[in-house]
């Protein structure tokens, strides 16, 4: 009998389990082609990284600055954004994160190791800034990349492995006419995960879309791959396999 392998999200709540339970819609098919790990590596962060691109509104021409540029989000995000025809500025920190990104097709990259980061991400972005901010990392450097941010432009805060997000004084935002996105702006349906997530396939299975998996650990393993996640010390995405 000839089995078609497929995903699906089993909700928020964390943990992990050789076996899992899913219902039957929110099965999504893995097309021809494409990876097992590949698959995993998109159904969380492929689905999310669509979904920022929708509600920032990237558009060709677009300056667009990435934070934590070399994760597993922000290594999709600079292949999506530029797909749509910006001008992707990343940033992450030293040579082999730096050059991962260049790699991937970012237009510049800045090294975020160096304390003079944002003075140099603005000399790349111009006087104005950036259009929109996808901000990976949060704390300081969230905060350091919003200044970034043009008049009327967009900053989007989707992760915080420094602990937390970005402390943006909501009424200066407003003053400069930012609009100010987060994680609770791409909570998502079941049914839209399911289509977000068959987009991320399709999009891998064209050659268009690339997870960069800096790590795999059999699930016996988890504690010592959350401890490598913590630690920042892999490119891309870690992953568990049973």
């Amino acid at each position: 009998m000839w089995r078609r392998p497929v995903v699906a999200s089993l909700g928020e709540s964390g943990g992990a389990a050789e076996l899992a339970v899913a219902a039957g819609d929110a099965l999504v098919p893995v097309p021809d082609g494409v990876p097992p790990t590949t698959a995993a590596a998109l159904l969380h962060d492929g689905v999310t990284a669509l979904a920022l691109l929708a509600t920032t509104g990237i558009a060709a021409g677009e300056r667009v600055l990435i934070t934590g540029a070399s994760g597993g989000m922000g290594t999709l995000l600079v292949q999506l954004v530029k797909a749509r025809g910006a001008y992707v500025v990343g940033v992450a920190r030293g040579d082999r994160k730096t050059a991962l990104v260049r790699e991937l097709g970012a237009d510049a990259v800045i090294d975020g190791a160096d304390t003079e980061w944002p003075a140099h991400a603005r000399e790349t972005l111009g006087p104005a800034g950036a259009d929109v901010v996808l901000d990976g990392v949060g704390g300081e450097v969230g905060l350091a990349a919003y200044e970034l941010t043009a008049k009327g432009g967009r900053f989007s805060a989707h992760g915080a492995p420094t602990g937390g997000f970005a402390p943006v004084d909501a009424q200066q935002a407003a003053d400069r006419g930012i609009t100010l996105l987060g994680i609770a702006d791409v909570q998502l349906s079941g049914e839209e995960r399911v289509r977000l997530a068959a987009q991320a396939l399709e999009e891998a299975a064209a050659g268009r879309l690339r997870p960069v998996i800096g790590g795999t650990f059999p699930l016996e393993q988890a504690a010592e791959a959350h401890r490598t996640i913590e630690s920042r010390g892999l490119l891309g995405k870690v992953l568990l396999t049973v």
